[in-house]
Formats: C-alpha cells, sequence, structure tokens
C-alpha cells in the first residue's frame, strides 16, 4: 500500500518536534511495510498572500488580545494545491495527515483520505478557550470541510468522538478512536515489568512544559500538602526550566530532554523508573502523551477527567481519574489511600503497564492502523 502522508510544520522524522505523535505515527507506517511518501511542511515557505494574511491576523491578536486563526486559509489553499500535486505524481492509495489544511479544499478523488487528531476546535474551547468568535468561526468551518469528505477519522479519545458526533454531526461509522502510544523506542522500555513498591520519600513526576494547563500549581500544592502531612514527598518537574524566584526544597526542575540523543532520551525515561506516580493534574489535555509513556515503565498516572484523558489514562487500570477540575486535596486524599493500601497500588502498577503492552506500543498500534487503512482504501 502506497501512503502519502502530509506535514504541515513538524517533520515526523524528528522525535523532539511537536508532542512526537506525528513522529510515532510515520514510524508506524514504516514499520508495517507501507511504501510511505512525505509532502511538507508547508510552513518552510510563504507566499506574499500568506505574509499579508499572517499579519492581518496578527494586528487582530494584538487589538483582541486574543489567538488569531491557526491556519490561513491562503496556506490551506496552498497545502491542498501541494496536495493535488503529490497525487498525480505519486499515485497513492491513501492519504494520512494530523492537519486539516490539506484537506479543506481537497473533496477526496482520486485517493481517499484519514484525518488524525486528537481535538477539534470546538472541544478545545469547551476547557481551554483561546480563540475569539471570528477566528473559531473560520477554524471550525476548516473543520468541517476536513470531515466531510474523509473516508475515515481517527481521534484519540471517546471525549472526542463525542464531540464530532454531536456538534460536527460527524456519522460514528466513520470515527476511530486509538488511544494515544507511548512515543519511545522500544529499546528504551524495560522488556518485562517485576513490579513497584512504594518507599519514602514519595516519587511524583509531572511532565509538562505549560504552566498553567498542565496544572503545576496544582501538583506543587499537592506535594506541599503531603509535606505538611507528614508524608516525606519530591516532586520533579520535566520539560520546564527552573522558573524565576523561591521554590521549596521538594520541588526540583530539570528542563526538557531531546529524545533524538541516546543519553537524554535514557535520562528522560529514567524519571518514569524514579517515579511511584505521574501526576498530571492538567486544566485541559486533548489526550495527552505522557500518561501512555508513564505506563510502560509500569507508573500510574493520578489525573482528572478533563479532555481526552480518561480514555488515555483508565481508571482503576492504568491510574486513578479523578472528577474535573480537582482540587490539590483531591489528589492527597487519593495519595495517601494508595498509601495506606499498597496492594492496590501494586495491582495499578502491573495493570499499567499490561495496558501498555496490549495496546499503547507501536506494534498494537500499527495492527489496528492497518485495519482502519484497509477499510478507508476499500
Amino acid at each position: 500500500m502506497k501512503v502519502l502522508y502530509a506535514t504541515y510544520r513538524y517533520d515526523p522524522t524528528n522525535p523532539d518536534e511537536g508532542s512526537s505523535i506525528d513522529f510515532e505515527f510515520y514510524k508506524i507506517c514504516r514499520q508495517s511495510g507501507y511504501d510511505v511518501k512525505l509532502i511538507g511542511p508547508v510552513t518552510t515557505t510563504t507566499t506574499f498572500i500568506e505574509r499579508v494574511e499572517q499579519k492581518i491576523w496578527r494586528v487582530y491578536k494584538k487589538i483582541s488580545r486574543q489567538s488569531g486563526l491557526k491556519f490561513p486559509i491562503s496556506t490551506a489553499w496552498r497545502a491542498s494545491r501541494m496536495l493535488r500535486k503529490a497525487i498525480r505524481q505519486e499515485r497513492p492509495d491513501i492519504i494520512l495527515s494530523f492537519f486539516p489544511p490539506f484537506f479543506v479544499f481537497y473533496n477526496g478523488s482520486p485517493s481517499p483520505y484519514i484525518w488524525i487528531f486528537d481535538t477539534t476546535f470546538l472541544g478545545q474551547e469547551e476547557f481551554f478557550p483561546l480563540y475569539g468568535a471570528l477566528p473559531l468561526k473560520i477554524s471550525v468551518w476548516q473543520e468541517q470541510r476536513a470531515l466531510r469528505n474523509a473516508a475515515k477519522v481517527i481521534t484519540k479519545s471517546e471525549w472526542s468522538k463525542q464531540v464530532l458526533i454531536e456538534r460536527y454531526h460527524v456519522p460514528a461509522h466513520k470515527i476511530e478512536v486509538m488511544a494515544v502510544l507511548a512515543a519511545l523506542p522500544k529499546e528504551i522500555i524495560p522488556s518485562a515489568f517485576t513490579g513497584k513498591k512504594l518507599s519514602s520519600p514519595l516519587n511524583l513526576l509531572l511532565v509538562g512544559r505549560v504552566y498553567e494547563r498542565k496544572g503545576i500549581d496544582i501538583a506543587i500544592e499537592t506535594a506541599r500538602q503531603l509535606n505538611e502531612q507528614g508524608t516525606p514527598t519530591q516532586l520533579i518537574i520535566c520539560g520546564m526550566d527552573t522558573p524565576a524566584g523561591e521554590h521549596p526544597s521538594f520541588i526540583r526542575f530539570v528542563g526538557n530532554y531531546s529524545k533524538k540523543d541516546p543519553q537524554q532520551l535514557s535520562a528522560y525515561a529514567g524519571w518514569y523508573e524514579w517515579a511511584h506516580l505521574l501526576i498530571h493534574p492538567a486544566r485541559f489535555e486533548a489526550a495527552g502523551i505522557v500518561p501512555s509513556e508513564a505506563a510502560a515503565f509500569g507508573t500510574p498516572t493520578l489525573t482528572n477527567d478533563v479532555g481526552g484523558l480518561a480514555t488515555t489514562v483508565k481508571d482503576g487500570e492504568s491510574g486513578i481519574v479523578l472528577p474535573r477540575n480537582s482540587p490539590p486535596e483531591a489528589y492527597v486524599q487519593a495519595i495517601r489511600e494508595l498509601i495506606a493500601n499498597p496492594e492496590k497500588y501494586n495491582a495499578l502498577c502491573k495493570s499499567a503497564r499490561l495496558r501498555y503492552e496490549r495496546e499503547l506500543n507501536s506494534e498494537a498500534a500499527g495492527k489496528r492502523l492497518a485495519e482502519i487503512l484497509n477499510a478507508a482504501v476499500k
């Protein structure tokens, strides 16, 4: 099968660009034996009209103090033209992309396409509003055009699927749900898992780059309360350099790690092995890749039911999913209950690892993707 893989902004051969999800799907296609051809990125060059449009939206953003248009219409037009040219040259059986601009002005003929994504604009706005009325309206219009002619759409959570059905009126049979994979090479993940044990101090890990959206303040307050209540706790925050100002001694910011660098990748994976729990109190997360990475090391995730996190983390299997917008006190209570019940914690570690082995690795995802591609082509 010949697959045309269209990339808008990121290099899908580089695991450090974006959130690594584009890289992971491209790798799965290659590992599955498909003849994969790349087109893009689109944003490496711009036309005069695109530069004018981008300037207009920068002015809009400055005046309105809201985000401008994420995908300029003129760039979507060029992406669609680029796609049609590649189709004439390559004659692919199927087209895959994480980005809707390629499909805004393409009707799905002669080659069918699958759009892969974690959330829609309407889904994101429900939890974490970013866009003004005008850019949101244009963005939803672009999504509707991309959805209209898709052979299939792959989204990352049951929550996102319901948004597609209820707000975009996409037929359920066109939607496939695939949980986010652990975007880590197989060789860095332990081949066997023998279990974990809680010990003192309690090791909490948070992986995130955006302070407010990832709920880093909630994690810090959770660790503070645990220490005050007599549970010695350490919190490692991976993905951010140390912010200015004073910070409690139990918190350590360790910065970002490159997955392309073997030493940095090994150090990054080491934090998952070190942690007793991944704490992920995000205020919005379309799906979240780090809980799947944690599951590969048998590290359960403690999170809340926001966005697609209840699919990425199965409550009672790969972690604990608290109610949406839970305060630090709820995280403290959940952790103390695990400490009081070590058998429950051990079982959670083992079931998290089993979930990774069953569906959160590239081999399992490759089989599922093959089924979806074959159905779309037929």
